[in-house]
C-alpha cells in the first residue's frame, strides 16, 4: 500500500550547511498494518511522518501510495490525499479553540463537502463512540488533556480515511490516558485502518504489531518488507 524508496531530506542550518535529518530511508507497510517508528528527539521520525503524510517534500527518493510517487503530483492532489485518505493526530491536538468538540470533529467531513447536517451527524456518532458523548459542546479549554486527545482522534477519522499517521499521540498523557488512546488506536486497526504511530516510548510502540527504530535518520533494525 504505502513505500518508500531511498528517502533523504536535508535541511539548512544556521551555518548554512547541508544536514541530513534522514537518509536513505527504504520502508514498505501493508493495508492493515499497526507500525510504530521509535526514536529519541533528533532522530528524525517526525519528519520522516511528515513526508508519509505528503506534508513535506523530501529532498531524495520516492514516496508511493498504491504504486504512485505522491510527490510526483500537483499540490492539489497532495491536498486531496490528506482531507480523504490520511488522517493526522498530532501530540499538540491542533484543534480550534473557539470551536467545540464537535465542530472541532465535523470540520474536515465539511471540507471534504459533506453537507453540515450529516457531517455534524458523523461528528456526534463518533464522539460518543469514544466516550465523548457528554462533552459535544465543550470547547478546547474546557476539555482535559485526554478529551482533546480523544477529540483529535475522532477528527482524524471522520473521513474514513485509509491511514492514520500519530506523532507522539500520548506525550502529553499519564499512563492510563496513555492506555486507553492506544487501544483506540488497536481498535480503530482492528476495523481496517493502517496505523502508523511514531514515539520515543517503548511501551508504547508495544500496542503495535510491527515496531522500527530510528536513530540519526537510518533505521536500526532493518527494512520491514
Amino acid at each position: 500500500m504505502l513505500e518508500l524508496r531511498n528517502v533523504t531530506k536535508e535541511f539548512i542550518n544556521n551555518k548554512k550547511e547541508e544536514v541530513a535529518v534522514l537518509n536513505n530511508i527504504n520502508l514498505k507497510v501493508g493495508a492493515g498494518d499497526f507500525l510504530s517508528i521509535v526514536g529519541p528527539s533528533g532522530s528524525g521520525k517526525s519528519t520522516l511522518l511528515f513526508i508519509i503524510g505528503a506534508l513535506m517534500n523530501p529532498t531524495e527518493g520516492e514516496v508511493l501510495l498504491r504504486d504512485k510517487d505522491i510527490y510526483d503530483t500537483r499540490p492539489a492532489y497532495r491536498a486531496k490525499l490528506r482531507l480523504q485518505e490520511i488522517g493526522f493526530v498530532f501530540q499538540t491536538f491542533n484543534l480550534i479553540p473557539y470551536l467545540s468538540a464537535l465542530d472541532n470533529v465535523a470540520v474536515p467531513a465539511v471540507i471534504n463537502m459533506r453537507s453540515r447536517n450529516s457531517a455534524v451527524e458523523r461528528a456526534e456518532d463518533l464522539l460518543k463512540r469514544f466516550g465523548l458523548g457528554a462533552r459535544l459542546d465543550h470547547k478546547f479549554s474546557e476539555l482535559s488533556v485526554g478529551e482533546r486527545q480523544r477529540v483529535a482522534l475522532c477528527r482524524s477519522v471522520i473521513n474514513d480515511p485509509k491511514i492514520i499517521l500519530a506523532d507522539e499521540p500520548t506525550g502529553n498523557l499519564d499512563p492510563a490516558m496513555t492506555h486507553e488512546v492506544m487501544a483506540l488506536f488497536q481498535e480503530l486497526n482492528k476495523n481496517g485502518h493502517t496505523i502508523i504511530v511514531v514515539t520515543h516510548e517503548e511501551d508504547v510502540a508495544a500496542y503495535a504489531r510491527k515496531v522500527m527504530h530510528l536513530k540519526d535518520g537510518k533505521f536500526t533494525n532493518g527494512t520491514i518488507l
